[in-house]
């Protein structure tokens, strides 16, 4: 079997120019090899997951000068925000500002945009446009619900686990609000940020936190810390005056063994202190949600007679990047 020679070590990282390659004295036929993804027109590169957004981004690094930064989806998913399945396959996105103009590039979304002072920041090496100003510019593709989740997760990312800080603050958002006035979006960013919270750890807790608003439901406190027995128990969301916690059970809180023991126990601890626990699953969540909000309210004191919710069905923003 014939067995590709090695590439000189100045172009041995991936990804690659072809043209550095070719300088380097690589021949034309090496670079047509199968073990060398062609990810972008002129780049080469080896080991990269193509499927996945970032990597995507990473192949096409090499293309760019120092002044385009990733952006809108891109600079989302470089990081790590939440997005919904329908938009795993988005070109990738980059940005430059006036009176710069942008590359015109194969499968890639280039924008040329009026500077209004966004931060601009970098990611595991990848330059990007800041997190708040990434923010509004999803405006216009995303959701209601979709945006006030990524909102969520900008501000509080990990940090009620792991104490990292998040990726920015309700007041940076509120900033990248007011400097991209009369951008198209923002009416739907300034709704939405109006329901975006410190506290969610993911989307799903953040649609049900909009499902019980939309209810007529006072607003629960998240992450309520309850220092119960000899311990402290971390609650999704909580009505602390009733003593009713409302848990959203992911996937893994019924696949991962420690995860389902943990549960078992907090519930144990909950209830020795006189509160109900009520589970949420994906299936009633997405399903079921009147029949949710009645189990909910059956355990509250306040507005008793109030009338179910109407399940409020957004359409998918067209695209107008």
């Amino acid at each position: 079997m014939r067995t590709n020679s090695p590439l000189p070590d100045e172009i041995a990282r991936s990804p690659f120019l072809v043209r550095e390659a070719r300088a380097a004295g690589v021949a034309r036929g090496r670079l047509s090899s199968r073990d060398l993804q062609r990810p972008f027109h002129g780049v080469r590169a080896t080991g990269l997951d193509l499927s996945n957004h970032r990597d995507r981004c990473r192949a096409l690094l090499p293309r760019l000068d120092g002044e385009a930064r990733f952006s809108h989806f891109s600079a989302a998913a470089i990081l790590l925000v939440p997005l919904p399945r329908r938009i795993a396959d988005e070109p990738v996105h980059i940005t430059v500002f006036a009176p710069r103009r942008a590359p015109q590039l194969r499968d890639v979304v280039s924008h040329e945009l009026e500077p209004r002072g966004e931060s601009l920041a970098a990611v595991d090496g990848l330059p990007i446009v800041g997190p708040a100003d990434t923010w509004v510019r999803l405006a216009p593709a995303l959701r209601e619900t979709d945006l006030v989740a990524a909102g969520d997760f900008l501000v509080t990312g990990d940090e009620p686990y792991s104490g990292a800080p998040p990726l920015c603050s309700l007041d940076d958002l509120r900033a990248a609000v007011r400097r991209h006035a009369g951008v198209r979006g923002l009416a739907r960013a300034r709704r939405a940020l109006e329901l975006v919270r410190y506290g969610p750890l993911s989307p799903r807790e953040t649609r049900l936190r909009l499902l019980l608003l939309s209810a007529g439901m006072p607003e629960p406190e998240l992450n309520f810390r309850l220092r119960a027995s000899d311990s402290r128990t971390m609650v999704d969301l909580a009505y602390p005056a009733e003593r009713v916690a409302v848990e959203y059970q992911g996937g893994h809180h019924r696949t991962d063994a420690e995860v389902y023991d943990d549960d078992i126990l907090r519930r144990e601890r909950l209830e020795a202190e006189g509160w109900v626990v009520v589970y949420v699953t994906a299936r009633e969540l997405d399903r079921y949600p009147e029949r949710l909000i009645r189990r909910i309210r059956s355990h509250l004191t306040f507005s008793p007679d109030a009338p179910p919710p109407v399940e409020h069905r957004e359409k998918h923003p067209k695209r107008k990047f």
